[in-house]
């Protein structure tokens, strides 16, 4: 399938030789252990090493996805006399991952209620402007018998550990079950491919709506007022957010997904010395100054800067390490960034849309950045 609006699409390759292999196994066992927060926390670079992990493990995923694209395995098999198409039995939810707000829970135990599933990981823009919607639902219809689970697949190495989904789920106001999917096995279950994806389930337990991107939250709202027979005032209303002009496209900075670069020839995994583009085609952007390459993330070193040139109205980045990250707009400074904490960060909010504008980030050493999305 094509990508759907204002959504994010998985196509990270797989690639498991049997060296690989070992490592990943004893990766997901310190994941199932909750290790990971440890690790993170007493060995430096330990999720650059997962990431890379990850990565490798990760060549037929790629080839997959091209096959069979997002939900294609859902197809309505009747209509029911309530007018809603039925997709079958709802897959289980895979039982390896750590749970928030929630005791474990299953498909099973949830007959009888009201379920929506919304495929998220919290560094990404689309998810991110879906949560307003989601949050007012589950205040509106949880007496009434909605449940929303939020199964937490990573993009990002950072992504995988515990201590930064639960700090990302308290700072983000989420009070609904949230289960982490680290290796993507719940995601596999329901042939997933989209950041963010809902799965409105009934009472039987089985799939009645799918939507994925985001927008249509009148219609999401409505169909889960029909599955619970509920009447009266609905849930708050929020705008929605989903762009409807034409942006530059998500960019991707490491290597593994790099497009639309332009300037000094790329050096995998090794700190290296880069001069800008002499010029900057539309969408384009180049790297100057030291910078390590990885496949994921790139790694400032001494006078790193970064110019793109883009169209949106609002620019986000992933950072992590720390640091600061001053932020030029057509050369006038506009702000600067504080970079405490793996996330997404804000770096254009406006009501105007920018065009043709040239966007420069010069990093302190040490900070990384992984990936643009705009609004």
């Amino acid at each position: 399938g094509g990508r759907e609006a204002g959504a994010r699409i998985r196509a990270h390759a797989e690639r498991v030789g049997l060296g690989s292999g070992v490592v990943i196994a004893l990766v997901a066992l310190g994941l199932v252990l909750h290790l990971d927060d440890r690790l993170a926390q007493l060995t430096p670079g330990y999720t650059t090493f997962l990431q890379k992990k990850v990565e490798s493990s990760s060549s037929a995923r790629r080839e997959l996805a091209k096959v069979r694209g997002g939900g294609e395995i859902l197809t309505a098999r009747r209509t029911t006399r309530n007018g809603l198409p039925d997709y079958g039995a709802a897959p289980a939810l895979h039982p390896d991952g750590a749970w928030i707000n929630s005791k474990p829970l299953t498909i099973a135990q949830l007959r009888g209620k009201v379920v929506l599933i919304d495929f998220w990981t919290y560094s990404c823009i689309n998810c991110l402007r879906t949560l307003p919607h989601l949050k007012a639902w589950d205040a509106t219809y949880r007496k009434r018998g909605l449940v929303i689970l939020g199964v937490h697949t990573p993009e990002f190495a950072f992504e995988h550990v515990t201590s930064n989904v639960r700090a990302a789920v308290r700072r983000l106001g989420i009070r609904y079950p949230v289960v982490q999917d680290n290796r993507f096995k719940t995601w596999d279950n329901y042939a997933n491919q989209y950041w963010p994806a809902e799965y409105l389930i009934d009472r039987a337990g089985r799939i009645r709506h799918t939507h994925f991107g985001e927008g249509e939250y009148p219609r999401t709202e409505s169909l889960i007022r029909r599955l619970l027979s509920v009447r009266g005032k609905r849930a708050q209303q929020f705008p929605d957010m989903t762009p409807t002009e034409a942006l530059t496209p998500e960019t991707y900075l490491g290597y593994a997904r790099i497009g639309n670069y332009t300037g000094t020839q790329i050096v995998p995994d090794e700190r290296a010395h880069y001069r800008f583009a002499n010029r900057l085609f539309a969408n384009a952007f180049s790297y100057d100054g030291t910078w390590r390459v990885g496949s994921e993330e790139i790694t400032a070193g001494p006078g790193a800067r970064l110019r793109l040139e883009f169209q949106a109205r609002d620019v986000y980045i992933v950072l992590g390490g720390r640091g600061a990250v001053q932020v030029l707009i057509d050369g006038k400074h506009t702000k600067t960034l504080r970079v405490d904490a793996e996330k997404l960060y804000t770096v254009r909010a406006a009501k105007s849309l920018a065009r043709n504008a040239l966007l420069e980030l010069r990093f302190t050493p040490g900070v990384q950045a992984y990936s643009f999305t705009f609004g």
